[in-house]
């Protein structure tokens, strides 16, 4: 063979060759892709029925969530008792279990309980736990959260304390409950916002809106570093300030993993739902009463519920104006609405406190009765 004619030949056998190869490494590649994107749309199916399997669900508002105190002290109950309710105790939980809600949301405010290096006080993360214990010991699911924690403000000012603070508190609070089943979810932020600001309760800015999305990155990040339990423990992730709004909605990236679920709040229409002042009355066929609900869960739908993503409205009430038949249908429109979706809904009570009424509760913590029979059935049944 002559030496031009046996060069051609082994050009000619390894171009073959390594032609293979690339098509053997592309075909790989290729089909490790359609495995990632399969095993991600059956992650994401896994956490859609874990959310329509959830059931009704009550805050434990204006209790573990109380801050700003006008007298120093490290006593818990001191904070856990200043907006009014009393302590906490497991007949209560008991109560909330029996009377058919199968969630307990524990709002709370963690950011006068933490040193100067950002570490949790001992007896304050102690207390917290209790009453998580109490809800999973009463067979419910539980969500602990940041509630009024002021430093994630979503702003280029505070972003760096933000993303300090809160790799700082869930990296210890996946710590201590590291064992915990995933009967317990985390949730990052409540109502992250632009505190005093004229975008405050609108839908933020499209910068504030994006410091939200590298908030919830963070904080995913740091639960899934943590190992044990919080490897696959479900996560709630808040929009700007917890709205619906369009451009919120739009705005909105999960990051990258599983067992993400987005959190919004529900106090629609306003008028009817939070203005004390407002009229009482809510008319299911009435147009006028609806429309901006329906909407609210169209753009639900449309932007996370048809492509696979999972919501819980982490928040919802109407006030009581000695309107409890109203307030019934409306909860019953609400929460028929959601199943529809496949969508979780957690009543907002923040208790009725030892003298004067509030607004939103259902259950009086100090004689352990129900107030409002017919709206627990609504919410309940």
């Amino acid at each position: 063979m002559k030496r031009h004619n046996y060069r051609f030949y082994v050009y000619k056998h390894i171009s073959t060759v390594i032609f293979i190869a690339a098509t053997g490494i592309l075909a790989l590649s290729s089909w490790r892709g359609i495995e990632r994107g399969w095993m991600m749309k059956q992650q994401e199916k896994e956490t859609r029925n874990f959310v329509k399997q959830l059931g009704p669900g009550l805050n434990w508002g204006n209790t573990l969530d109380t801050h700003d105190l006008h007298f120093e002290t490290k006593s818990p109950s001191d904070f856990e008792t200043y907006w009014g309710n009393p302590v906490t105790t497991r007949e209560m939980i008991k109560d909330i279990k029996q009377a058919g809600f199968d969630v307990l949301r524990i709002p709370v405010t963690w950011q006068e309980h933490m040193d100067e290096n950002d570490h949790i006080e001992k007896a304050w993360l102690n207390r917290v736990a209790q009453v998580v214990d109490y809800g999973l010991e009463a067979g419910m699911y539980v969500i602990i959260n940041a509630h009024h924690d002021s430093w994630y403000m979503p702003d280029d000012v505070h972003l760096p304390t933000a993303v300090e603070k809160t790799r700082h508190l869930w990296s210890q609070l996946a710590q201590r409950f590291q064992a915990y089943d995933q009967r317990l979810l985390f949730e990052g932020m409540n109502e992250p916002r632009l505190i005093g600001k004229i975008e405050e309760w609108s839908g933020g800015t499209p910068r504030s809106r994006e410091i939200v999305n590298i908030l919830n990155a963070v904080f995913v990040r740091t639960i899934r570093e943590s190992g044990g339990e919080n490897n696959d423990r479900y996560l709630i992730l808040s929009t700007y300030c917890a709205k619906t709004y369009r451009e919120v909605l739009q705005d909105f990236q999960f990051p990258e993993g599983s067992r993400l679920i987005l959190s919004v709040h529900f106090y629609s229409p306003y008028d009817f739902s939070l203005n004390i002042q407002g009229p009482p009355g809510f008319d299911t066929k009435d147009p006028l009463d609806t429309k901006e609900m329906d909407q609210m869960f169209e753009d639900l739908d449309r932007f996370f519920i048809s492509k696979g993503m999972p919501v819980i409205i982490t928040e919802f009430g109407a006030v009581d104006k000695q309107n409890e038949r109203q307030r019934t249908a409306w909860a019953r429109y609400v929460r028929g609405k959601a199943k529809k979706l496949g969508i979780a809904c957690i009543w907002w009570d923040a208790g009725s406190g030892e003298k004067t009424g509030r607004p939103f509760p259902l259950y009086d913590r100090y004689t352990r009765q129900w107030l409002f029979p017919d709206l627990t059935e609504a919410l309940t049944e």
